[in-house]
């Protein structure tokens, strides 16, 4: 499925893509194996609203070993009128160029944690490089077709070259002084990165609750050093950059009203491929991120050394496609997949309405966090305080899973401390549901999101529900007067329907009567009920989206037959069998169908418990 966006979008994209653009060789590298203690180069970065690209100093202190299968990193040593300025070796440095009598070695990557701030590791060029050469199996079409099966990268980036085994392979003994201080430092250095996260993570748009809430999502992604910066266009796309060696640039999952990224900068350039950061955002390995430039807007200094460049992450220029362990690598002119998502919020007491617009990076494993926490955001934003608020929530998901193409739901929340936090579970129930399908990529277009947020409780607790008939022979309808009282008004009353169905056994039938999001009873499942977790994954799937989609919400009364005691087999069978008799008496009828055991009635109010009432049931298609 191919909407009319879509296809406006990408021709747009194959007529601007030509667009020319300044692009440069690659540098000259010099191999790992050729870098030596005490050599002495120069490195570049850009660390003030000049945007000039300037020098500092480098001296080569070592080489590392952390053992079999660990990358080799370059211990070095910072000075000049730059790192003067700053400090010391701070952060959004992370990327620079280092090189030797003119040849590039790497990228400026670790600082030393808690130790001297001019001391940092290098990311030698040979293992960013064999970034580009990595798989790439995102962003095939935009119509997000089904996945396809990655190819196995059984070459590590970490892995060495022969010469440089070479180097590593001294025995412990053979090894100089410097070279164990050296060691010593890298491995204390990487058990400290274990702890505090390298990147700084830049946004905008959100205020300190959706912060809280943002940094609480991306968590368990490694994203938790948190810094408001101004973005810059960060919606807008851009196919004219002038990216080198040096220059700063930055890497997003969200543009646009609300940002998330990090800045950095280019270690090489080849042509329209860029390499840079010199360690992980993610390290999400094959990704599917926003390319963005950047502009440094100055550099502060820590209290004990550990300083920060601080840049915007600007317009969308390209494509980062993989996020490893030795940096990040993208391609300069080619626009990732995202999912746009727009939020309407409107303020019911002041009547008025908020609009918030952003794209998402399309990543499966990131989409129902970051669509969340956007829909939070914008909550809060415009409500201010979501404490003792009710809020109406309705969003619609554009997807290929169904054959609606629309995945919908709406329903009512109401909460003392932070009504946000239930509003939005909804939403992130459907993206994981979307994002999870094992059968094939279910493909997202858009996401919208209204809500309506008042500072009333509409809530509304069910007193009494009175038949107005004795007796009820399946197919008949009851009409229930039920009396409810909401949070301090006066008591309401509602003619509330409901139909026997057509297999109902003719006797007493105890009804459950509650709000669509309560479980009234412990259910359990009854004898000879298979267990979800045996269904065929699509199955699973699809029922798991239908469940969703016709869960009952809270503002709903519910009334259906009481299930809290255990069927046993016997009484399974004879309500099959009842109900192969009321399915032969439908077709004689000419109805279609009967009614369902849980029917549910719309109410203006959130519907807090559970109450129970009865009937008698006539014979079926019989009289009194």
């Amino acid at each position: 499925m191919r909407s009319l966006f879509l296809k406006l979008f990408l021709a747009i994209v194959t007529l601007l893509i030509l667009t020319p653009k300044n692009v440069f060789a690659m540098a000259e590298i010099m191999p790992l194996n050729q870098v030596k203690s005490g050599m002495s180069g120069v490195g570049y970065t850009v660390i003030d609203n000049t945007g000039i690209i300037k020098p500092f100093n480098v001296d080569i202190v070592g080489l590392t070993n952390s053992g079999k299968g660990s990358a080799q990193m370059i211990m070095a040593r910072a000075s000049g009128e730059l790192i003067n300025e700053t400090g010391g070796v701070i952060q959004g440095m992370s990327g620079s160029p280092i090189y030797i009598d003119g040849k590039l070695i790497g990228a400026l990557a670790i600082g030393l944690q808690n130790m001297s701030p001019y001391t940092f590791f290098i990311t030698p060029i040979e293992n960013m490089t064999k970034i580009w050469d990595l798989p790439d199996t995102k962003n095939v079409d935009l119509v997000f077709s089904p996945k396809k099966k990655s190819v196995d990268d059984k070459k590590s980036v970490d892995e060495k070259s022969v010469d440089e085994k070479s180097v590593d392979e001294k025995s412990v003994d053979e090894k100089s002084v410097d070279e164990k201080i050296v060691d010593k430092a890298f491995d204390e250095t990487v058990e400290n990165d274990n702890e505090d996260e390298k990147t700084a993570i830049f946004f905008s748009g959100f205020d300190s609750k959706g912060l809280t809430f943002l940094k609480k999502e991306l968590q368990p992604f490694g994203l938790n050093n948190f810094y408001a910066a101004p973005s810059d266009n960060s919606d807008k796309i851009s196919y004219v950059t002038t990216l080198k060696p040096g220059s700063p640039f930055g890497v997003a999952v969200v543009c646009g009203d609300f940002t998330v990224g990090a800045t950095g900068t280019v270690t090489a350039v080849d042509e329209n491929k860029i390499v840079g950061f010199g360690h992980p955002f993610t390290h999400g390995g094959n990704v599917n991120f926003f390319m963005t430039d950047s502009a440094v807007l100055g550099a502060i200094q820590g209290m004990t050394g550990n300083g920060m460049r601080i840049a915007n992450v600007g317009q969308i220029i390209g494509r980062i496609n993989q996020d490893r362990e030795a940096g990040i690598a993208g391609v300069v002119g080619k626009i990732p997949s995202f999912v746009p998502i727009t939020v309407n919020v409107k303020n019911v007491p002041l009547d008025t309405i908020d609009t918030y617009k952003a794209n998402i990076a399309y990543n499966e494993n990131l989409l129902p966090q970051l669509g969340t926490a956007i829909a939070y955001g914008a909550l809060s934003k415009t409500g201010d305080s979501l404490a003792q608020s009710t809020v109406e929530m309705n969003f619609a998901i554009k997807t290929n899973a169904l054959e609606s193409g629309t995945f919908a739901r709406q329903n009512m929340f109401y909460n003392d401390a932070d009504v946000g936090q239930v509003a939005i579970v909804e939403l992130l129930q459907a993206l994981n549901l979307l994002c999870a399908n094992t059968t094939e990529e279910s493909g997202i277009f858009h996401i919208e999101v209204n809500m309506a947020l008042d500072r009333q409780r509409k809530t509304a607790s069910l007193i009494s529900a009175v038949p107005d008939k004795k007796i009820v022979n399946p197919g008949e309808t009851v009409n229930f007067t039920v009396t409810i009282q909401p949070y301090r008004k006066p008591q309401e009353t509602l003619i509330v329907p409901y139909t026997i169905p057509l297999a109902t056994k003719e006797g007493n039938l105890t009804l459950d009567i509650h709000g669509g999001a309560l479980v009234p009873t412990v259910q359990t499942l009854p004898a000879g009920v298979i267990a979800p977790s045996t269904e065929p994954p699509d199955k699973l799937f699809e029922k798991n989206l239908q469940h969703l989609l016709n869960a009952g919400r809270s503002n709903q009364i519910v009334i259906e037959p009481s299930i809290s005691v255990k069927k046993s087999e016997k009484e399974l069978k004879a309500d099959i069998k009842l109900q192969q008799k009321a399915m032969e008496r439908l077709l004689k009828s000419g109805k279609k169908n009967s009614a369902p055991s849980n029917q549910k009635f719309e109410t203006s109010y959130i519907i807090d418990n559970v109450i129970q009432t009865g009937v008698k049931v006539g014979k079926l298609g019989g009289g009194k």
